[in-house]
C-alpha cells in the first residue's frame, strides 16, 4: 500500500497536467481523478464518487460514516484520519480571496487544537459502534497530554456500555512519547488481550510517511504505526496554479481529486 504522502505527490503532479482539461467542465463536487491506494495502476476517471464536503457539518457526517463503515464492514479498529484545518472551512464570513489564501493553513499545534478538538468531538458522537443507543448520544471527554504539542486524548463513552467506547489521539508527533502512548492505549483499550477490539483513531498526526521519523526511527514507526493504522478518512486542500484542489479519501472509496 502506498503512503499518504506518496498519494498526495503523485496525484498533485497529475492534477497539474490535467487541470486545463478539468477547467473546461463544471466541476463543483465532481471528482476529475480517482486514484487507488492499493494498486500500482494508473489513475482512472470515474463518473461518480463520494461528494466533496462543503462545510464542517458535511465533513463531520462524512468522516463519521467512513470511520463507522471501516470498523463495522472492514473490521479496521485502528484508523488514521486527517481533518482539514483551513480557516476557510470554519469562517463563513471570509471573502473569497482570503479564504483561498487560507487553504492549507496549519498554524502551531496549540492553535490548531482549538479548531480540531470540537470537530473531532462531533465526529466521535457520529460514529456508530453499536445501534443499541436508546436514542442517546455518546459522551465525549478530553484529556490534555502535552500542552506544548497541542496533543489530547478524547474518549467517547457509548450509551450501550464501555465495550463500544471509542478513543482518539489528536495531533501525535514523532516523539518517542507518542509511540509509548499509542502502545499503552492499544494494550489497555483497543487491543486488550482476550477482549473485543475497540475503535482507536489517530487524528491529524504530524507524520506523513516513514521519512518523518528520520533514518533511525523509520523502521520502528513503519512496523508499529504505518503498517497497522489504515487511513480511512482524509481531506486535504491545496492551491495549484491559482485553482483550489481537494484530495479526498473516504472509506471504502479510493483517493479522488476535486478541482
Amino acid at each position: 500500500m502506498i503512503t499518504y504522502m506518496t498519494a498526495c505527490i503523485r496525484i498533485l503532479l497529475l492534477v497539474i497536467l490535467l487541470l486545463h482539461l478539468a477547467l473546461q467542465q463544471p466541476s463543483v463536487g465532481i471528482p476529475v481523478l480517482a486514484f487507488s491506494s492499493s494498486s500500482p495502476q494508473q489513475p482512472q476517471r470515474r463518473p461518480q464518487a463520494v461528494a466533496l464536503p462543503s462545510s464542517p457539518d458535511d465533513i463531520v457526517k462524512q468522516a463519521a460514516s467512513a470511520i463507522t463503515r471501516a470498523f463495522a464492514e472492514g473490521n479496521i479498529n485502528k484508523q488514521t484520519i486527517r481533518l482539514p484545518l483551513s480557516e476557510s472551512m470554519y469562517s463563513a464570513k471570509e471573502e473569497g480571496f482570503v479564504a483561498d489564501r487560507a487553504i492549507g493553513w496549519q498554524g502551531g499545534p496549540k492553535e490548531t487544537i482549538r479548531y480540531l478538538s470540537p470537530l473531532v468531538s462531533s465526529v466521535l458522537k457520529g460514529v456508530r459502534t453499536s445501534d443499541n443507543t436508546a436514542g442517546l448520544v455518546a459522551k465525549v471527554s478530553e484529556q490534555i497530554l502535552l500542552d506544548f504539542d497541542g496533543s489530547t486524548l478524547q474518549t467517547a463513552e457509548h450509551p450501550a456500555g464501555a465495550l463500544y467506547d471509542v478513543q482518539a489521539l489528536l495531533q501525535p508527533n514523532t516523539d518517542g512519547y507518542y509511540l509509548k502512548t499509542i502502545a499503552a492505549i492499544e494494550e489497555q483499550f483497543s487491543d486488550t488481550e482476550g477482549k473485543t477490539k475497540r475503535l482507536f483513531l489517530l487524528v491529524n498526526p504530524a507524520w506523513r510517511d516513514r521519512s518523518s521519523w528520520g533514518f533511525f526511527g523509520g523502521a520502528k514507526a513503519q512496523e508499529l504505526i504505518l503498517d497497522r493504522y489504515a487511513t480511512t478518512y482524509a481531506l486535504d486542500q491545496f492551491v495549484v496554479r491559482g485553482e483550489k484542489v481537494s484530495l479526498l479519501k473516504s472509506w471504502p472509496d479510493d483517493w479522488a481529486v476535486y478541482v
